[in-house]
């Protein structure tokens, strides 16, 4: 950041020489028409809004500070607005392609068991990477149907688990206790091939072998796509937006709205595929 923020600020000072003739400037004398011109000179260029949102939190912060020197009475960017930076949309996959990804790593030994699993798992408790890592068998609860996982900021959840999820678990439990003997509660779930608890790094890379068959498209290839996944089927499926944000352990709705963004994408084309009004007339 500090090396951005230097960047940042040697762009400004060679804008107020070209444009605005101050050679050198002073601090003194740059005023909020200044921001405003160097700011519109980056927008005429297609600068992003994050772009230009950084060089102005640069700018920002020299001031704070020429205040705090005693070489400024007041902050000429005080009342600028960061440009609003647009969220990117998740990636998701297709409800069918997801079904594809889980069948693909259907078999009976033991890895294959364990990605079946870890799959499921991400896709259908929409777990983060972090919380999948970390699950022991004390957090299992496959008699009630429950999985109960500490999320960001030690907050806890307890998340209903389907089916397909439990089948995949047991049959992973079975295997994994005829090969490695038995383990405590307190031991990792997921383990490699030499019984040592598994990597994040494993996890990404196996789950992007198999989300790669399928995800023709998608610049993304990651645990998260199916956290993504989770959220967005659960909507396209009828589940209310509130109910999505206590599955994914978010603390509010901010968080969890982007994906009615994803779901009214799907909305559409299903309205343009489906409705005789939304066909082009002849």
């Amino acid at each position: 950041t500090i090396s951005s923020y230097q960047i940042d600020l040697n762009q400004f000072e060679q804008f107020t020489l070209e444009y605005l003739g101050f050679d050198p400037i002073k601090i003194e004398d740059i005023d909020k028409l200044t921001l405003r011109h160097f700011l519109g000179k980056l927008a005429e260029e297609k600068k992003s809004a994050r772009t230009l949102a950084r060089k102005l939190a640069a700018l920002k912060s020299l001031f704070k500070y020429g205040i705090s020197q005693g070489w400024l009475s007041i902050n000429p960017a005080m009342n600028l607005v960061t440009p609003r930076i647009p969220k990117k949309l998740p990636q998701v996959l297709t409800q069918e392609q997801a079904e594809k990804m889980l069948k693909l790593a259907e078999g009976d030994d033991f890895l294959k068991l364990r990605d079946l699993t870890m799959i499921e798992l991400f896709y259908s408790e929409g777990l983060r990477l972090q919380e999948l890592a970390t699950l022991t068998l004390s957090q299992l609860n496959i008699h009630k149907k429950t999985l109960n996982i500490t999320g960001k900021g030690k907050k806890e959840r307890a998340l209903p688990l389907g089916n397909a999820a439990i089948i995949a678990l047991k049959a992973y439990l079975k295997i994994r206790h005829s090969v490695f003997g038995e383990f405590s509660s307190t031991e990792p779930l997921f383990i490699s091939r030499s019984g040592n608890a598994i990597a994040r790094r494993t996890i990404q890379s196996r789950i992007e072998k198999y989300m790669k068959m399928v995800s023709e498209g998608l610049k993304q290839n990651s645990p998260h796509v199916l956290r993504h996944s989770f959220a967005t089927h659960l909507l396209e499926n009828g589940a209310e937006l509130d109910a999505v944000r206590q599955l994914l352990g978010h603390t509010s709705l901010t968080a969890t709205e982007v994906y009615t963004h994803v779901h009214a994408d799907h909305l559409k084309k299903v309205y343009a595929q489906a409705h005789p009004r939304a066909k082009n007339k002849k």
